[in-house]
């Protein structure tokens, strides 16, 4: 009995000093779930998220943590990390990774969990990953005059665009920042622009309008655009000429007519009736309408299809109480109203710049039942070196106007007509000017025909009798000489 006591405490001794091994149990591992984002940008990073949990953990538990790439899509920077566990419990576990190729993947990543003791676990990750191509940033700029004088406006307009292809990422966060040039000043418009989201194939616009308080003879504007993706910046330059080399391109436009016009367009004050001017953004692509509704103004809409992006633009229209000072001549016709209308700055509505304009206006049915005529004679006739008439057609009408649109190649001196009828023209009858005009000629018509009268009233055959007498007073000295 002795004997065997001692062999039990021989062979605790040696179980204490690890001569002989005892059966352990290993800790339980398991995975939490994995969390990404589902959509990345090619070159951007992304955070991976889990847990892992131990349980029946004894003494120190160490486990190792790797990240496996199933996509092939991602470069894993560091895969393995190490947690410990001195008892049961949950550690939070993260990776960075970045997108090197874009495509999709349903089940893009597998985080293994092994413990020294000999435990292990894997999950899959479940949620699907697409990684989107970058995004392209471009921008366009121009300005809607080429020369400036001091005290002149300029409206800077710009297009930023996302040139990737459609599936690509958005822009997002864009702006677009303005640098002006020493002697300018902002009027209008935010700086620096917030755009927001720009999709592919998507763009986005706007405009500043700039003073030149003191220009110098070249005048350059820097647009900037800036993003959180793709991030980095994009530039682009617009330049106006100042003061010492503008001379030869500030000139209003003149009779040879073509398209565009100036805002202050050299006609004379006397013979402007009433003046309507309108702006609205003008943006490639999408159609310009101008809507006025002035009583005096006969025109009603004017209509055109920019083939540019210009921004903020004018359009002038002169109601005049004669013709033009930019035509040389009259129309052949029964004249209703004459016009200017210009559109932008001083050449700048062209063919490479608008495409169909169209002119909308409104006669009086009074004027034209006075005048005996019908609506469908109506045409509009438009200047350059002489006068052309235009297509025109009879589109509305209502209690007191008859409604008409004319398409034409540009802007220039118009007049709306009658073709070949000689009646007063509504022209006539204004009277702010044409009063003192008319009072004028009748004056001096009036002063001719007297003339004319007194030079002309002779009474018939006086010669003749008056002859008489100084024939008979000769006869008789004649005699008494004799």
């Amino acid at each position: 009995m002795r004997s065997k006591g001692i062999a039990l405490i021989f062979l605790a001794m040696l179980i204490a000093v690890g001569t002989i091994s005892t059966a352990s149990a290993t800790a339980s591992l398991s995975i939490g779930s994995i969390n990404y984002d589902s959509s990345v940008v090619k070159d951007e990073s992304i955070t991976i998220t889990s847990t892992v949990t131990a349980a029946s953990v004894s003494g120190t538990l160490t486990v190792d943590l790797t990240l496996s790439d199933n996509s092939g899509q991602f470069t894993v920077p560091s895969p393995t990390q190490q947690v410990q566990f001195t008892s049961d419990g949950t550690k939070s576990i993260s990776w960075t990774v970045t997108a090197a190729s874009t495509g999709t993947s349903a089940s893009p990543f597998t985080i293994s969990a092994s413990g020294d003791d000999g435990s292990s676990n894997a999950k899959i990750s479940s949620t699907a990953i697409t990684v989107k191509d970058r995004p392209v940033l471009t921008i366009d700029s121009s300005t809607d005059v080429s020369s400036v004088s001091a005290g002149d406006d300029v409206v800077i307009s710009y297009v930023v665009s996302n040139s990737a292809s459609v599936g690509a990422a958005d822009a997002t966060n864009v702006k677009v920042d303005l640098t002006l040039p020493s002697g300018w000043s902002l009027s209008s418009g935010t700086d620096p622009a917030t755009l927001g989201t720009i999709a592919p194939t998507a763009s986005s616009s706007g405009s500043w309008t700039v003073t030149a308080d003191s220009p110098a003879s070249s005048n350059t504007f820097t647009l900037t655009v800036t993003s959180t993706i793709p991030g980095g910046s994009v530039t682009t330059t617009s330049s106006v000429t100042g003061p010492e080399s503008s001379s030869s391109s500030t000139s209003s436009s003149s009779s040879g007519g073509g398209g565009g016009g100036g805002g202050a367009s050299g006609e004379e004050y006397e013979n402007i009736a009433m003046k309507d001017v309108k702006k609205i953004y003008v943006q490639k692509d999408v159609e310009s309408l101008y809507e006025f509704t002035e009583e005096q103004n006969p025109i009603k809409e004017i209509s055109f299809m920019p083939l540019i992006n210009a921004g903020y633009t004018d359009v002038t229209i002169e109601v005049l109480h004669d013709k033009s000072a930019y035509s040389d001549s009259k129309p052949n016709g029964n004249i209703y109203r004459y016009m200017n209308i210009w559109v932008g700055k001083a050449g700048w509505a062209s063919s490479s710049t608008i495409a169909n304009p169209q002119i909308s206006f409104a006669v009086e049915k009074s004027w034209l039942n006075e005048n005996g005529i019908d609506p469908v004679n109506i045409r509009l006739m438009r200047y350059t070196t002489q006068w052309d008439e235009l297509e025109t057609a009879v589109t509305d009408d209502d209690n007191d106007y008859v409604y008409f649109t004319s398409s034409t190649p540009g802007f220039s001196p118009f007049a709306i007509v009658v073709p070949g009828e000689t009646a007063t023209t509504a022209a006539d009858t204004e009277t702010v000017v044409e009063t003192d005009t008319t009072e004028a000629t009748t004056t001096a018509d009036e002063q001719k025909e007297e003339t004319t009268s007194e030079e002309g009233s002779g009474i018939p055959g006086f010669e003749a009798v008056a002859l008489v007498p100084m024939l008979g007073l000769a006869f008789l000295i004649k005699r008494k000489k004799e």
